[in-house]
């Protein structure tokens, strides 16, 4: 049997050759290795354990090597590294509903399962996918783990589009305005956003309809990613074309005020037909209304204050336009008698 001494100087000799095992050992002159009677039952289980971790390391760096030369590593990054360069695919909203408030608290309570995804851009990152979590971070002031991978262009809008379809939590509104933000922004025509993200140019043509309904429209109602394609089709060939119909839809919403956004629809569209046009519309009716143009551009809004009429434009009107209807306005009031000028 070993004696206690020998244990202790068997153990050392194992510890000694676990910590070395990493780094090559300076020449030395062969030391006759002790037979495993002589090692004891510790030692033994050491060199099992020791073999363990090697090759635990040798698969790690297996990975790493593999990672590397394909281009992708996992990072932690402070927020602020990583800058939002592609056309937003969810609306403000996501970032303030429960579902955002829930995976915040998941986050900080759990830590953040699943990274986002950058590519380097000079000293940053430029997001690909993870926008939320990008958000929740940053109101978190935590670090955001993230996958850097080697990404172009379409690369990277084919990956944006693809975690949120498997996600299946981004509204078919959404959808369609970033589809919209991407043929305005970018020129992609119909037949290169099919090609890239792998769907049909008629599905393509269909989200179009409904992420390029004007914004007096979208602005009015409760939450627009109720939405569905059906109702774009709707809403957009009730719009399209007919300043008079989208005017009196404008008008309806502002009365539907607080009701949901179905009914909002309802009304919206029952206005476009002239239903709701039954009666004379009441001169205290101007108060808060908005004046589009053709194409659904909010031109100015009315209101009132005391006994005055206040026309308010809105900001991209020009101040030439506004003076040449300023002129109009006094023209077509002064043959009346009912307008002098100060």
């Amino acid at each position: 049997m070993m004696r206690q001494t020998d244990k202790r100087a068997a153990l050392s000799r194992s510890v000694l050759d676990l910590a070395g095992a990493a780094a090559p050992a300076a020449p030395a002159k062969p030391a006759e290795k002790p037979s495993a009677a002589g090692r004891g039952i510790v030692g033994q289980a050491l060199d099992v354990h020791k073999q363990g971790l090697l090759e635990r390391v040798a698969e790690l760096e297996a990975a790493r090597s593999s990672e590397e030369a394909s281009g992708v590593r996992l990072v932690e990054l402070n927020p602020a590294q990583v800058r939002e360069r592609l056309p937003a695919d969810r609306d403000g909203r996501a970032l303030r509903d429960p579902a955002f408030e829930e995976l915040k608290a998941s986050i900080r309570d759990k830590g953040q399962d699943t990274p986002i995804v950058v590519r380097r851009a000079g000293p940053g990152y430029e997001l690909a996918a993870g926008r939320r979590r990008l958000a929740a971070c940053r109101e978190l002031e935590l670090p955001v783990l993230a996958r850097v991978m080697d990404l172009d262009d379409d690369a990277m809008l084919a990956l944006q589009y693809r975690e949120n379809a498997e996600r299946a939590d981004i509204s078919v509104w959404e959808r369609g305005r970033w589809f919209a933000r991407l043929a305005s922004e970018q020129g992609r025509s119909t037949t290169q956003l099919a090609r890239l993200f792998g769907i049909s140019q008629p599905s393509i043509v269909e989200y179009l309809k409904l992420g390029r309904l004007p914004e007096p429209l979208i602005g009015r109602l409760t939450d627009p990613r109720e939405l569905s394609l059906s109702d774009g089709r709707r809403l957009h060939a009730a719009a399209s074309g007919d300043a008079a119909a989208l005017e009196r839809m404008v008008v309806a919403l502002d009365a539907a005020e607080g009701l949901t956004t179905r009914e909002q629809l309802a009304r919206a569209l029952a206005a476009a037909a002239g239903k709701a046009r039954a009666a004379p519309v009441p001169r205290s009716s101007l108060r808060g209304r908005v004046v589009v143009d053709a194409r659904g551009r909010k031109l100015l809004t009315i209101t009132r204050s005391g006994n005055q009429w206040i026309y308010r434009w809105a900001p991209e009107v020009d101040e030439a336009t506004v003076s040449a209807m300023a002129d109009r306005l006094a023209a077509l009031l002064g043959d009346e008698g009912g307008l002098s000028e100060h």
